[in-house]
């Protein structure tokens, strides 16, 4: 019977366990379902896009007090993330790109990271601008490409069915204001100058032959917009953030933070009202006879006969503590106020680890939010240092797309489209100095095996392609190499006379601090 006991009361707690689980799970459910509503796991998945913008503006009543977190998690990313350069090796395609990467594209590029970063989602679109409807455009301009960011809720975008990498076609919907009225009818019938407006929606069906145009609003296709699509592919990419297969999409980087926030504001909101509460003073009165106090503090409170003074039983049962600046009390009569302890102390340690949560929930650093000491921007503390592994690892996910829409503007422009390579800075200073550092020492001693014929030329350029990535060829490098020499001397006589039948040579221009050999 013992056993039977010990077994019932086992059951009971693992029951009471579950139960508490299970209203865990059950808040952090509804948290989800609000960031991805509607939809299994599963399923290719779509976050809820206002409630993840309204977190980055900061703008929701319901986590105000601690969305303002939002804006730093999405923003110091792309800061850090930067743009990066061609460095394919082609001089001609890696010149046009990185002028537009760096002149054209630069704005566009960084608001697709914060979307994507925000939404789990941003769809990016390319085109040419046209001279002969905007004679405000340059040839530069034109040739460059343009790209424009679209908003994954007004995009649905259809693959080929055997290539699940080629779109095979997709629709946009736009809002747009047609005039219904000329300015000159209105003016003539004496009403306002300005035309009559009305707002239709357009879907715009793009494919890889044509783009053509259906206005939903009065029910009829813009024959008049349709154009021929002579590029043979749709010129749109979906970006996705933290791309999971499980999932069939991307992640918003607010989604592992968000639960700390909602706890972050409803903390704030409670020490807030706390010490509002706390801050009321509040008296304590001990009086001897109570009418008498009050006819004589609080006159005001009582109906006043033809003398003005105050009718004792007409106490109308309000105080105003207006002008009562001094009280009057008996002898045995005293008042004081009543301090209650405040519960700041301890919200302040809670929201300090939830700060501590949302730092480590979204591999942000501490000193995004707020100033800490000893730590700057950049500084590898231990806080940092998941940030930098956070950066790498989103570099190398949006390679793949700058790498695409690089490929479908030389496309565009009539060039070869090739798959180029992208360099990306160092993401602090450190990092770049040690990486200096580490190529100095690499160079010497692959110039060491070289000399020793322990590796060829060849083995070299290779191990040393990942920290030059705009290496080119061995035949072109050497080459272009030959114009490193460019400074002649008259080598000196016999006699140390530099001009005296004096034999010319070739002495290689080295950089100030240069050293080794050949210095």
């Amino acid at each position: 019977m013992a056993r039977f006991a010990g077994l019932k009361e086992i059951k009971a707690r693992i029951s009471e366990q579950a139960s508490v689980t299970g209203s865990l799970r059950g808040v952090w459910g509804s948290l989800r379902r609000s960031f991805w509503p509607g939809r299994p796991t599963y399923d290719r998945t779509k976050i809820h896009y206002d409630m993840a913008r309204q977190l980055y503006r900061n703008d929701a009543a319901d986590s105000n007090l601690g969305s303002g977190f939002c804006r730093p998690i999405i923003d110091l990313a792309v800061n850090f993330m930067g743009l990066p350069r061609a460095a394919s090796g082609d001089d001609i395609a890696d010149d046009y790109l990185n002028d537009c990467i760096s002149n054209h594209w630069a704005s566009e590029l960084q608001q697709m990271i914060r979307n994507a970063c925000r939404d789990s989602l941003t769809i990016v679109r390319i085109g040419r601008k046209n001279a002969k409807t905007n004679p405000l455009v340059t040839d530069e301009e034109s040739e460059a490409c343009f790209l424009e960011i679209v908003d994954p809720e007004r995009v649905a975008i259809f693959y080929d069915e055997r290539d699940n990498t080629v779109i095979d076609r997709a629709y946009i919907t736009h809002r747009v204001e047609f005039i219904i009225e000329d300015r000159d009818r209105q003016t003539q019938r004496g009403t306002s100058a300005i035309p009559e407006t009305r707002e239709h929606n357009i879907v715009e069906e793009i494919t890889r032959t044509e783009f053509r145009y259906w206005d939903e609003t009065a029910g009829e296709w813009l024959d008049e917009w349709r154009m021929d699509n002579t590029w043979g592919f749709v010129p749109l990419r979906e970006v996705f953030n933290e791309y999971d297969s499980t999932l069939s999409g991307g992640q918003s980087d607010l989604e592992g933070p968000y639960p700390f926030i909602r706890a972050f504001h409803d903390v704030m909101g409670q020490a807030l009202a706390a010490h509002k509460y706390h801050s009321i003073p509040k008296v304590k009165f001990k009086i001897l006879e109570i009418q008498s106090f009050l006819m004589n503090n609080f006159p005001d409170s009582f109906e006043s006969d033809d003398m003005g003074q105050p009718v004792p039983g007409t106490f109308t049962g309000n105080i105003s503590w207006k002008g009562s600046e001094i009280i009057f009390l008996q002898t045995e009569e005293d008042v004081e106020f009543l301090e209650a302890e405040s519960v700041l102390s301890d919200s302040k340690l809670l929201l300090e680890f939830l700060l501590d949560c949302i730092s480590i929930a979204s591999e942000t650093p501490e000193w995004a939010f707020m100033r800490v000491e000893g730590a700057t921007s950049g500084q590898q503390t231990s806080s940092t240092l998941p940030f930098l592994k956070k950066m790498e690892r989103k570099r190398k996910d949006y390679t793949a797309d700058i790498q695409f829409i690089c490929k479908m503007a030389l496309a565009i422009t009539h060039q070869k489209p090739i798959v180029v390579q992208l360099a990306w800075e160092e993401i602090t200073v450190e990092q770049l100095v040690t990486r200096m550092q580490s190529l100095e020492q690499l160079i010497m001693a692959l110039e060491v095996a070289a000399q020793r014929q322990l590796i060829s030329d060849d083995t070299a350029r290779a191990t040393l392609r990942p920290f030059i990535p705009a290496m080119k060829a061995p035949e072109e490098e050497a080459k272009d190499a030959e114009d490193n020499f460019v400074l002649e001397l008259t080598a000196p006589n016999a006699e140390g006379d530099p001009n005296q039948n004096g034999d010319k040579k070739k002495i290689p221009v080295l950089p100030r601090g240069g050293g080794g050999n050949n210095e």
